[in-house]
């Protein structure tokens, strides 16, 4: 008996050993495995950047191609907003229990066939479905391709490549216009075709990403490696609840406040101030040119000194706003109270890495999802923002955005700082 116990406990302590050898720690996959990995996600990135800004800009063709009233573009968009928030809390699910890899590559796949059904049919029956499964698999993305940056890389270098990733959207934005150009009246089909790319995209996920359960990620440890995947419903526990809806809220205030400023910009400029198309254009485009820049430092604001302190770029947007809007200064000082607004619109890059780093290894799916989860509280703000243009004013009611902006800055403030601190939130209780 005592040499049989004697047998298993070796048995047993070669077992461990074995493990711990193939449950390597994220940063003994080689680097430059890690950067491939990032490089092909963030052509994922790009592609589901893309697949939001082509909706609007093909508006004007789905109206006068295939026949559909504005009303149905507008019926479009809301199941857009709806299933994309639907997909933020279903992925996060999904990527818990399936892991990052298989998760990335359905994921991309979901994509790519939803925007060839878009692509392919002109039925109004057809696209409201089709948009919404479109929207739901996009918000599985931002989870993913954030995880892999949560989980592959150390905090201090998190926030300058969740820029390169939100730099996407205002590159996107600018890709689109330009190859809407090039292609013409005649061809814009194409651009929504080149929308269901991720489906060949997916296999190369599949390919490149390495298992979760063959390494650590970072922050992760021995203790906390075997726990079992989180849920929403331990998100919305006595333990997390304030901190999950803390992070809702101030997603649905960005989402709003965009939605009075952005949503009425070319209108505004258009039947306000009688501009023409190609100044309103410049206008526009440098606006994404601003967001560009300011990716990309208040990235490494974030890195550096945290990832509170970029919650300045909403107040710096606030004041662009009401420049904007109320100031005078011709032409001149549109552009550059535009570009200011642009480049303090971006501090919400440092939310890709803060709001999976708020909670556990186990929760962190879910943390990043909180960012699309906040299209909850912005599902009626395009109803709100007609309503408000019509009995205030256009003008004031684009003012609000201001307004809207400074209540996240104080959110923001409150929500905790985690740079620094990967395992704090772990065990310390929530402010309330």
């Amino acid at each position: 008996y005592v040499h049989a116990r004697e047998h298993l406990e070796r048995h047993s302590s070669l077992m461990s050993e074995t493990t711990t050898r193939v449950m390597r720690h994220a940063s003994e996959i080689p680097l430059a495995r890690r950067v491939a990995v990032y490089l092909v996600a963030l052509v994922g990135y790009t592609l589901y950047c893309y697949n939001f800004v082509v909706a609007d800009y093909v508006r004007p063709y789905v109206v006068s191609e295939l026949g559909f009233t504005v009303q149905q573009t507008a019926i479009v968009s809301s199941a857009g907003n709806i299933g994309i928030t639907i997909g933020a809390i279903f992925w996060a699910g999904f990527v818990a229990w399936a892991g990052r890899r298989w998760s990335a590559f359905a994921v991309a796949a979901a994509i790519g066939l939803s925007a060839a059904i878009l692509a392919g049919y002109s039925a109004f029956a057809i696209w409201v479905p089709a948009r919404a499964l479109l929207t739901a698999a996009l918000g599985g993305y931002y989870v993913v391709a954030t995880g892999l940056v949560v989980a592959l890389f150390p905090a201090g270098v998190r926030g300058k490549l969740i820029a390169l990733n939100s730099a996407m959207y205002p590159a996107a934005s600018m890709f689109v216009g330009l190859l809407g150009g090039w292609l013409g009246d005649a061809n814009w089909h194409w651009l929504l075709w080149i929308g269901a790319l991720p489906l060949p995209l997916a296999f190369v996920l599949l390919a490149v990403i390495p298992s979760d359960r063959k390494y650590r990620a970072y922050d992760e440890t021995e203790e906390t490696e075997n726990e079992p995947a989180g849920s929403w419903r331990e998100m919305l526990g006595g333990r997390w609840r304030w901190l999950t809806i803390g992070c809702v809220v101030l997603s649905g205030l960005d989402f709003n406040a965009y939605q009075l400023f952005q949503g009425f910009l070319t209108l505004y400029l258009r039947n306000e101030l009688g501009m023409a198309a190609q100044p309103m254009g410049n206008i526009v485009a440098l606006i994404s040119a601003g967001s560009l820049v300011g990716s990309f430092f208040w990235a490494w604001v974030s890195d550096r000194w945290g990832r509170r302190l970029p919650l300045v770029g909403y107040l710096v947007s606030g004041l662009a706003i009401l420049t904007f809007l109320h100031i005078d200064a011709g032409y001149t000082g549109l552009v550059i109270s535009g570009v200011v607004f642009g480049f303090g619109l971006t501090c919400t890059t440092a939310w890709g890495p803060w709001f999976a780093e708020m909670f556990p290894p186990r929760l962190r799916p879910h943390g990043a999802a909180l960012f699309h989860a906040g299209h909850i509280l912005a599902l009626g703000s395009p109803l709100f923002a007609a309503w408000a243009s019509e009995g205030l004013g256009l003008s004031t009611a684009m003012s609000l955005a201001a307004v809207v902006y400074a209540a996240g800055a104080a959110l923001w403030f409150f929500l905790p700082e985690t740079l620094g601190k990967p395992t704090q939130t772990r065990n310390a209780p929530i402010p309330v």
